[in-house]
């Protein structure tokens, strides 16, 4: 969005006003969506790292999980979340349910 401002690549001048306003807040909101879906992996991996649990047994953990799906992997190094193969609903679930298990065996809450 920064590179946009100074380059005028979206400047009403050229494209109007209304089409500048909608890329601007398409933009925001796809920003917003993958800032939302990397927070709530992050809390997934704390969470089973916390737990001690494996790729496998967060499998065991969702429901309905498509082959093409690939689960976290809590042992290895993540520093984003998978963008198009785990859909934020599986993150959701997970979350939800490891939340819950940390709670009932004292694992402090992520930040």
């Amino acid at each position: 969005m920064i590179l946009t401002f100074f380059t005028g690549f979206l400047s009403p001048a050229k494209i109007g006003i209304t089409w500048t306003v909608f890329w601007y807040v398409a933009v925001a909101g796809i920003i917003y969506y993958l800032w939302f879906k990397n927070l709530v992996f992050q809390k997934v991996i704390y969470y089973a790292r916390q737990l001690q649990l494996t790729q496998t047994d967060l499998a065991k953990l969702l429901p309905n999980l498509k082959e093409s799906q690939v689960v976290p992997d809590p042992q290895k190094a993540n520093f984003i979340a998978p963008l198009f193969n785990f859909p934020l609903q599986g993150l959701d679930i997970l979350n939800n349910k490891l939340a819950k298990q940390a709670a009932q065996q004292g694992v402090k809450p992520f930040r």
